[in-house]
C-alpha cells in the first residue's frame, strides 16, 4: 500500500471513530457501558492473531459473526450472541488439533442456538463438535433447592422439564444455521452419558443449571481435559452451581486435585454493564509451568 493509500485508511478508520463516539455519546450512560464492552469483545475477535493458524481472516469472521447473530435472533436461546462470539474466539485462539489435540463438547445446549454456533466455529477449526444432553429437559432433581442470585436480587427454583429441546429439533436448527457433520450427539443425562467419553478435550461449554449436573461433567470431564484447557460455563451468577469449583473436598475426594476455582463468581464475566452468566474455570496442573512470575509477588 503506498502512502497516499495509507493516508486514506487512517482517514476512513478517524472518521469511523468519530461515527461511532458520536453514536454512543447519544446514548444513556448503561448504554453507552454496554455498547462499549460490545467493542471490546469484537475488538478481541477480530484481532489478527485470533484465527490465523487455522487459516481464519477477517472475512471468514465477519460471515461467522453474521451466522451467529442470525441463529440467536431466529432460536430460542439463554445466551446471547455476544455470548457466543466469546466462546468462539476461544476456540479460534487454541492451537491445531495437530498441537493440542482433542474436542469441543456442549453439555445442555436446549433448542440449539449455541450448538449450532459452537459447530461453525469447530467447522472452521477442525475439531469435533459432542453435543451432550437429556433432550428432555431438567431432571427431576434439586426442585425443592432455592436458586440464589445476590448480585442481581433474584431467587427462584426449577422444575423437572424446564429448556427442553428434542433432539429431532436441536438437530433441525443446526442443520439450518450451522454445521451438523461436525457434530457427535450423546443422549442422556450426564452422570451417564459421558461416563463412556474417551477422547480428549481441548474446549467445554457447560450450561447445565444444577449443582448435581455440573458436579457429573466435571466428574467424567475433567480427567481428559487438555492441560491449560477452559471450561465456560453459563452458571456463574448461581451460587449453588459455583460452590462446587471451590469445593476443595469434593474435588480432592471426587478426582484426588485441589479445586480450581470459577473466574466470573457471583457476577460473571464483563460481558455487560449489570452482570452476566459466563464465567470459566481452567485445568492447570503445574501453575509454575503454565503462568509467569511478576515483580509484585515474592518468590523463594
Amino acid at each position: 500500500m503506498g502512502t497516499s493509500g495509507i493516508a486514506e485508511a487512517a482517514s476512513r478508520l478517524l472518521f469511523d471513530l468519530k461515527s461511532r463516539v458520536r453514536q454512543l455519546a447519544s446514548l444513556n450512560a448503561e448504554t453507552r457501558a454496554s455498547k462499549a464492552l460490545e467493542d471490546s469483545i469484537l475488538f478481541r475477535f477480530f484481532a489478527p492473531a485470533v484465527g490465523r493458524e487455522h487459516g481464519v481472516g477477517n472475512q471468514a469472521k465477519k460471515e461467522l459473526l453474521a451466522k451467529i447473530q442470525a441463529v440467536c435472533s431466529q432460536v430460542p436461546t439463554g445466551t446471547a450472541w455476544i455470548y457466543h462470539l466469546i466462546l468462539a474466539t476461544e476456540i479460534l485462539k487454541l492451537p491445531p488439533v495437530s498441537q493440542f489435540p482433542g474436542d469441543v463438547i456442549e453439555c445442555g445446549c436446549w433448542k440449539g442456538a449455541s450448538t449450532a454456533s459452537l459447530s461453525l466455529v469447530c467447522s472452521m477449526v477442525g475439531r469435533r463438535l459432542v453435543v451432550c444432553d437429556s433432550f428432555a429437559g431438567l431432571p427431576d432433581q434439586e426442585t425443592d433447592l432455592v436458586r440464589n442470585y445476590p448480585h442481581i436480587g433474584v431467587y427462584g427454583y426449577y422444575k423437572e422439564g424446564m429448556y427442553e429441546g428434542k433432539l429431532e429439533e436441536v438437530q433441525a436448527n443446526i442443520k439450518r444455521f450451522g454445521d451438523l457433520s461436525v457434530c457427535d450427539f450423546r443422549v442422556g443425562f450426564f452422570g451417564e452419558s459421558l461416563a463412556t467419553l474417551e477422547r480428549g478435550i481441548a474446549f467445554a461449554f457447560l450450561d447445565v443449571d444444577l449443582t448435581v449436573s455440573m458436579q457429573d461433567c466435571i466428574r467424567h470431564l475433567w480427567p481428559l481435559m487438555a492441560e491449560g484447557a477452559l471450561i465456560y460455563t453459563d452458571d456463574s451468577c448461581d451460587m449453588e452451581v459455583v460452590r462446587v469449583w471451590f469445593d476443595e473436598a469434593w474435588w480432592q475426594g471426587v478426582l484426588g486435585t485441589k479445586a480450581p476455582g470459577y473466574v466470573g463468581s457471583g457476577c460473571g464475566l464483563p460481558v455487560s454493564p449489570g452482570f452476566s452468566s459466563l464465567g470459566y474455570a481452567k485445568k492447570v496442573t503445574h501453575i509454575d509451568k503454565s503462568y509467569q512470575r511478576v515483580s509484585w509477588l515474592h518468590y523463594s
